[in-house]
């Protein structure tokens, strides 16, 4: 009786084990159908959006670039080359390395000069120079030896270009207004990172520089940058530091060539304060231009974009 037992026992479990995995084998097969079958109407949802959803993608990427494409940006790089002069006798120097690199010097008048030498560089200088005016420091004070030096030019008839050579230290709001109240147009601004030019928001133009008084000072890099940013930056050379020889004739003609190197590149140029002066004296209303026609067509992208995401969210809204 007990063996019979046991048999029947044995017997029932091996059934059991059998309808247990066919039960098993039932719900995996059932589980694979289902995804499959999810699987097969994602991906007919997937293609059908496909189109939709790569519009969408190339228009966020457009709308991108048109806010990109707002903010002012020049496409060559410009590089003017000054002189400070300290006399007259520095005017055959200058007027020697203009022919020899074939570049239009910009004439710098220290203002703290006495008038009478001042007079006499004027005198001896190309009349075709452009002079802008500088001073080692500024101020109320400094200012009023600018406005002198001002008055003088407009005595002789020599024009000069309205934008004040200004040293980085000095370039604070009260002197920068200082310099607009004496109706200067820009003036001159370093930026640690990378030269850079452009307008202010009251239409004041300012481009970057270089003053040069020694042979330890690195420009190249700021070549460099200036070229790669296609900006706008002076080289200025001081005549008192290559009179006494701080700034050595090797280390002007190797900067010199390298700025010739530069330009000897399309989008790379000897240019002037005027040819600069013109370009960023625009870039307010070219940026104003730009915002308008990038609102335009936002909007009109946009329309679109919101059109494409209601249909997309509307094929993938029946999908469980």
């Amino acid at each position: 009786m007990y063996r019979r037992g046991s048999r029947v026992i044995s017997i029932i479990c091996v059934v059991l084990s059998v309808l247990l995995a066919g039960f098993l084998a039932y719900m995996i097969y059932t589980d694979n159908q289902q995804q499959k079958s999810q699987t097969a109407v994602m991906e007919a949802l997937q293609a059908e959006a496909r189109p939709y959803e790569n519009e969408l993608t190339q228009l966020k990427r457009e709308l991108s670039n048109l806010e990109d494409s707002v903010s002012y940006s020049s496409e060559d790089a410009e590089i003017m080359v000054g002189f400070v002069a300290t006399g007259d006798s520095d005017i055959e120097y200058i007027k020697d390395k203009a022919d020899t690199y074939n570049f239009s010097p910009v004439l710098i008048l220290d203002c703290t000069l006495d008038m009478d030498i001042i007079e006499k560089i004027i005198e001896s200088a190309d009349t075709s120079w452009e002079i802008m005016l500088y001073a080692p420091t500024f101020s109320e004070e400094m200012n009023d030896l600018v406005l002198s030096v001002l008055s003088y030019l407009e005595d002789a008839g020599r024009e000069h270009t309205g934008v004040f050579f200004l040293r980085s230290d000095y370039s604070t709001d009260a002197n920068i207004q200082l310099l607009l109240d004496d109706e200067f147009i820009g003036y001159t601004s370093y930026h640690e990172s990378s030269p850079k030019a452009g307008q202010t928001e009251d239409g004041a133009v300012y481009f970057d520089y270089s003053y040069l008084n020694t042979s330890g000072t690195s420009v190249t890099s700021r070549l460099s940058s200036a070229y790669t940013g296609k900006s706008s930056i002076i080289v200025a050379f001081d005549m008192a530091s290559i009179n006494s020889g701080d700034l050595s004739e090797t280390y002007v003609t190797s900067l010199l060539d390298t700025i010739e190197w530069y330009t000897e590149y399309d989008d790379c140029s000897f240019s002037t304060v005027a040819a600069v002066t013109e370009e960023l004296s625009s870039v307010n209303s070219i940026e104003a231009d730009n915002q308008a026609s990038y609102e335009k067509q936002a909007a009109e992208i946009q329309v679109r974009i919101d059109e494409l995401e209601e249909i997309i969210d509307g094929i993938y809204d029946g999908y469980e």
